[in-house]
């Protein structure tokens, strides 16, 4: 997802070139433009509408660097040709809830017994649906990422996220905002700075860097 770091971050450039243009105050950082205020009022509504936009690009950050890096995870497992008794705990767990969503009422005792069967079976590999089996729309925040560790048997210490659930909130919280109409994109940008993003920003990615090593190097 290093694509999506690079339009976040060279957002962000174009914002605090903005933000200093309106200052009078020099910006060497950018090199592709030149920013000109020719109406005042109108262009600051425009900024504040754009620093709302960011944040609709950290979220997207956020719940798609983790949705494509547990479905990775997902991946690697199917392919790890492991049987119900070889895998942790927390596994086994996710493939019985999986499991128990394909009984039919008609055939709940010939489906039960499958079940039991191959989990018994060393013969027999179990897998897990990413698409059927995994949830994450407009909750992508520090709680909801620590309960999928949770979920997946993956370890971790507290201190790890403990800097960054405030910072993930708000951008959550703002986005859904966004998102929901509750608040125009210019009123939700005028109370907002760059380096109030920017702090946004730096969280964010120290958590989803913090989330994505632990996931990566997850054993099954």
């Amino acid at each position: 997802m290093d694509n999506l770091k690079i339009e976040v971050d060279r957002f962000i450039i174009f914002l605090k070139s903005i933000e200093r243009t309106f200052v009078g105050v020099p910006f060497d950082e950018c090199h592709s433009f030149k920013v000109e205020i020719i109406q005042h009022s109108e262009a600051e509504a425009v900024f504040k509408s754009m620093k709302s936009n960011v944040v609709i690009m950290l979220y997207n950050y956020v719940e798609a660097t983790v949705r494509k890096t547990m479905s990775d995870f997902y991946n690697k497992f199917n392919t790890s040709a492991s049987s119900y008794s070889e895998v942790i705990l927390e596994l086994r767990k996710l493939w019985i809830s999986s499991k128990i969503k394909d009984i039919k009422e008609n055939t709940i005792v010939a489906d039960v017994f499958e079940m039991i069967e191959n989990s018994i079976s060393q013969e027999f590999f179990i897998s897990l649906d990413f698409e059927k089996d995994f949830s994450l729309s407009g909750n992508a925040d520090v709680r909801t990422i620590k309960e999928i560790l949770h979920k997946h048997g993956v370890r971790f210490e507290e201190s790890q996220f403990s800097d960054y659930g405030g910072s993930l909130k708000s951008i959550k919280d703002m986005r859904n905002s966004l998102a929901h109409g509750n608040i125009s994109f210019e009123d939700n940008g005028k109370d907002l700075t760059v380096a109030d993003i920017e702090k946004y920003r730096d969280h964010i990615y120290s958590c989803i860097n913090n989330f994505c090593e632990l996931v990566n190097s997850q054993s099954f």
